[in-house]
């Protein structure tokens, strides 16, 4: 019984300590987008409109998207970000920003009294690079602490474009 009691001991002390500052960074392994990765503002502008189309009841009297990717190590060029904005204002005609939920806070594009958004955010929290052809996104649709969706989904590249062949963990609250 002793040696039990060391050996969860041991194993308790082993054992990474999570803080809220460790929760909130990206894992960065298989996330970081090689300035070589052919289809970057393809794959984001599949995944947020797969985001966009998660609960259409979030969308009523939205004022702006906010297309956020900012936990992962994908950088884009301005052409890149003006491929993205053009798309989603021609397709949604509200304004398109590149803010996560504290900026969009800072910046009082949130309702004081309901914590709801004017808008959508949509947030990729993460991007799991398998090979050029395949990528798993973690992420999510926000408008306030009630509405929000979310999924794990895994896509393959094809000659059409990017497909979804595996969602998991589709959540709604």
């Amino acid at each position: 019984m002793k040696h039990l009691l060391l050996l969860l001991a041991w194993l308790l002390a082993i054992q990474p300590v999570t803080t809220p500052e460790a929760v909130a960074k990206p894992a960065h392994a298989n996330q970081a987008a090689p300035n070589h990765f052919p289809s970057k503002v393809s794959l984001l502008t599949h995944a947020f409109e797969k985001l966009m189309a998660l609960e259409p009841s979030l969308d009523s009297k939205m004022q702006f998207i906010s297309l956020d990717w900012q936990m992962t190590d994908w950088k884009l060029s301005e052409d890149e970000r003006n491929e993205l904005i053009e798309h989603f204002h021609t397709k949604y005609g509200v304004e398109i920003l590149f803010d996560s939920y504290h900026q969009l806070k800072e910046k009082n594009k949130q309702d004081p009294k309901t914590n709801s958004l004017y808008g959508i955010l949509l947030n990729i929290e993460k991007l799991e690079i398998h090979s050029p052809e395949s990528v798993t996104v973690i992420g999510g649709k926000y408008r306030s602490p009630l509405g929000a969706a979310g999924f794990t989904a895994t896509w393959k590249k094809t000659k059409d474009g990017w497909e979804v062949v595996k969602v998991t963990d589709h959540w709604i609250s």
